[in-house]
């Protein structure tokens, strides 16, 4: 046997055996992936803003005088008629006031008649030279006197009426009674709020929009309501007032006046307007899922065949993040499909299953 020829037997086996291998390793597996058609840019972008619902024309009802509430018939929620009663306080102070007033008003009348009496009196003498000229000075001052204590008296009379007019509140016009802030038998004082009434239907979401979205916005623009109180529903909107902007913040109050709200809205209600802005796109929006690399290198999304049996890697260029979606600017046109799920387990040229 030639022992020389023996390596290069050896080798002839083992390349034999490698190449056994190869042609028997197994294809890559068809994956299955979710797929999405890749869309037109958007012409605008809707955001959404959260907020409180109130009445647009609502009044705090108070008193002017301070007293204890004796009377409140209404409760939050109460659909109230113009003139109807809406609190009252315990008058007993402010009616001992108006009696008093009335005695010295009587008293101050008394008074004016007698003072105008002697001065009539004393002028007469002074006419036929019987008394002298400060005499009928005299009278005559206590005569001004008398008059001017009489109409202070009449105004202290009056001041105390409005005092008691004052201690019952009516509604001032028809409306819902949206807020009962005290109690009865509570000490107010004069202009503390009592109750809060809703004048009209006309309900509006208070939202705040960033100072750098603005700008972009506009008296009467569209927008569209959700309320948790109302799940499921949303209700037509537009922009009715675009506030300055608050104090340390950078963001400006809006409101959304609804349009055609039930009567059942009520103020205070969490809810959220959504406003469309339009915005300028440099490429398409795809999902975040979509893209697959390190956000400082170089992104790819797999892109699916004309069959749809397998896919291709394409190298694209990313831009702004939009919520779950990215901007991509160069490497996609509108039409074509790509894998939005699954993408992480594909390789170039890899068949694919696309499942709903």
């Amino acid at each position: 046997m030639n022992y020389w020829n023996t390596p290069i037997i050896i080798v002839a086996l083992l390349v034999s055996a490698g190449c056994g291998r190869r042609a028997t390793e197994p294809e890559l597996p068809v994956r299955p992936v979710i797929t999405a058609e890749v869309k037109e840019p958007p012409a605008g972008r809707a955001r959404a803003f959260a907020g409180v619902t109130r009445g647009e024309v609502e009044t705090p009802i108070s008193f002017r005088v301070g007293g204890e509430i004796a009377e409140l018939p209404v409760q939050s929620g109460d659909e109230v008629e113009e003139g109807q009663l809406i609190a009252r306080l315990d008058t007993h102070d402010l009616d001992l006031n108006v009696r008093r007033s009335e005695a010295q008003l009587a008293l101050a009348e008394a008074q004016q008649r007698q003072a105008l009496a002697e001065y009539d009196r004393v002028r007469a003498l002074f006419e036929a030279d019987n008394v002298s000229r400060s005499e009928f000075d005299r009278a005559r001052s206590a005569r001004d006197a008398a008059e001017a204590q009489l109409d202070a008296a009449r105004e202290a009379m009056n001041q105390a009426r409005r005092q008691l007019d004052h201690g019952t509140r009516y509604a001032p016009r028809d409306g819902t009674i949206i807020a009962v802030p005290a109690n009865r038998y509570q000490f107010v004082s004069p202009g503390q709020p009592v109750a809060v009434l809703r004048a009209d239907h006309t309900i509006i979401l208070e939202v705040n929009v960033a100072e750098t979205l603005v700008n972009e916005l506009s008296i009467g623009q569209p927008a569209t309501v959700a309320l948790e109180a109302f799940p499921g529903q949303s209700f037509e909107a537009a922009i009715s007032e675009i506030g300055a902007g608050l104090s340390g913040l950078a963001a400006v109050p809006v409101r959304v006046r609804l349009l055609d709200p039930p009567a059942s809205i009520r103020s205070g209600q969490a809810g959220e307007a959504e406003i469309m802005f339009t915005e300028e796109m440099a490429g398409v929006l795809v999902p975040l899922a979509a893209v697959t690399g390190a956000p400082e290198q170089q992104r790819f999304v797999w892109v699916v065949n004309d069959d749809g049996t397998a896919v291709e890697q394409r190298a694209v260029e990313t831009g702004r993040l939009w919520d779950e979606q990215i901007e991509v600017r160069d490497g996609l046109t509108p039409g074509e499909r790509i894998v939005v799920r699954g993408a992480n387990r594909l390789s170039d040229g890899q068949s694919i299953r696309v499942v709903e």
